[in-house]
């Protein structure tokens, strides 16, 4: 069982962080205060096209930190400042929290049962009968 579950548990946390996708990274910005933005001018449609995208990028500029994330299928950067980037990372990590709490629940609960890989049934399969 605990060979199982050594298996299991970094199977569980990568499915976990895949499930966690750009469209959670725009609204975890979004309610941030992270704010999108258009490329307006020549400059900054040429520094959007240089932008990877669903990257948060950082960058000092006249000696302020500035965050940008670029979501190519709206067309527009994220951009905030430190006090945003704090509240991102604040969110981020207590969702991480409330994820890995709700993955430890479940495992928690199929051990408590006694469930194996195909649950509670006792069949003939599991009998030996086969």
């Amino acid at each position: 069982m605990k060979k199982l579950l050594l298996l299991l548990v970094p199977a569980l946390l990568l499915a976990s962080c895949a499930g966690v996708g750009s469209s959670n990274t725009k609204r975890l910005l979004s309610a941030s205060g992270f704010q999108p933005k258009k490329p307006n001018t020549e400059k900054q449609t040429e520094i959007y096209n240089n932008m990877e995208p669903y990257k948060l990028y950082n960058k000092e500029i006249k000696g302020e930190m500035v965050y940008g994330y670029k979501d190519p299928e709206q067309g527009v950067v994220y951009v905030g400042g430190p006090k945003e980037h704090e509240q991102y990372q604040k969110c981020a990590v207590e969702q991480q929290v409330a994820q890995d709490q709700r993955v430890a629940a479940e495992m928690q609960m199929e051990a408590a049962y006694g469930w194996g890989t195909w649950g509670p049934y006792a069949g003939p399969y599991r009998r030996g009968y086969y």
